[in-house]
């Protein structure tokens, strides 16, 4: 199949063409939302565990200030000096860096979902490819992605400079304060800035996050000889299931034309429809369709009738009804008892004469 042009690929990608993208690795991902989620989870975090830290921190201070006065330091004292201090900074570290962990693998699998996949790891010397390369420095989503960037810059430092113009004039003032006054009104400054550039990132990567899943679906689009050809591959060529179904259909009609001659009655239209009964009263709840047809296929059911002499009755009505309303092997419906069971009882009695004579 010729190669086609992207202006092609009109038809949306099928769930098999984007299961076989995620077997090879190929998702929607955008790695400044997981960025800013983790910036933004960071910066509550430490606001939140703010007071456990400051602790944490005082209590690592306190320890190193007390064993620098220590004069019988040796290797047992220093080993235990070691614990203490990492012991400290875990019980610091470790809930900050483990809901950045935990927050980081959320939002990894909101992306994308659980996917394993070793073709992505796989060598391609495509990819060494200069030219491609290239090519790709100058594509639309190179140019989507230093839009973003610039973006980005222009959001950071544009809230940096008004939240440091408006909190100037308290600065300014800073100098009559003392120094746990003015360590405070900087930490209150420092969380105001930072979270609101979190903030302004994360909307950036939501945005990012949304381009990122249009640009994969829009990769991964089709044409409509692709459409065809994986129908194909899934479900079968046409010509192929087509001969398939007229084999079925052609086997169907032997089993139906093959059940008339043990059926006990052929109501008839009488030229239209023709429709064969059988009824066992002790394996049948209710009388069955064995055989039905309309036009030429009525006439060789009567036909088979006629040769094994089994009995044809005139019914408009209920030719009609049966043809169009009960399916081959199925049991007649209750409303159909009465009218059905004349017919029976007609054809009941003519056998009993015809075995009289």
């Amino acid at each position: 199949m010729a190669f086609s042009s992207d202006a092609e690929k009109t038809e949306q990608p099928t769930g098999r063409r984007i299961s076989k993208a995620r077997n090879k690795g190929n998702v929607a991902f955008s790695p400044d939302l997981n960025n800013a989620v983790a910036l933004l989870a960071g910066i509550v975090l430490l606001y939140v565990l703010g007071v456990i830290t400051y602790n944490g921190l005082n209590n690592i201070m306190k320890l190193t200030l007390e064993n620098l006065s220590l004069k019988d330091l040796n290797q047992s004292t220093t080993i235990d000096i070691f614990i203490n201090h990492i012991y400290g900074l875990a019980k610091i570290l470790l809930p900050i860096l483990g809901g950045l962990l935990l927050i980081g693998l959320a939002i990894s699998y909101y992306q994308t979902g659980f996917i394993f996949s070793f073709e992505a790891l796989t060598f391609d010397i495509n990819k060494l490819n200069l030219v491609a390369g290239a090519k790709k420095l100058f594509s639309t989503k190179s140019l989507v992605k230093l839009f973003f960037s610039v973006l980005k810059l222009l959001v950071v430092g544009g809230l940096a400079f008004l939240i440091i113009k408006k909190e100037f004039n308290h600065l300014m003032h800073a100098f009559d304060l003392s120094p746990a006054q003015i360590l405070g009104m900087l930490a209150k400054s420092m969380y105001t800035l930072s979270l609101r550039i979190a903030a302004a990132l994360l909307i950036l990567a939501v945005l990012d996050f949304f381009y990122q899943k249009w640009q994969y679906k829009r990769g991964l689009r089709m044409t409509k000889q692709e459409v065809k050809d994986e129908g194909k591959e899934t479900e079968g060529d046409p010509l192929i299931k087509g001969k398939i179904r007229s084999v079925q259909r052609q086997m169907a009609m032997k089993r139906m034309m093959a059940a008339v001659p043990a059926a006990d009655v052929v109501v008839t239209n009488p030229t239209h429809y023709a429709v064969a009964l059988k009824y066992e009263n002790t394996a049948m709840k209710a009388p069955t369709v064995v055989a039905k047809g309309a036009d030429l296929l009525a006439m060789r059911i009567k036909d088979i009738a006629k040769k094994h002499n089994i009995p044809l009755v005139e019914d408009k009505p209920l030719a009609q009804t049966l043809y169009k309303t009960v399916e081959i092997g199925k049991e007649i419906p209750q409303k159909l008892y009465y009218a059905v069971a004349k017919v029976l009882s007609y054809v009941y009695q003519l056998k009993k004469e015809q075995k009289r004579i």
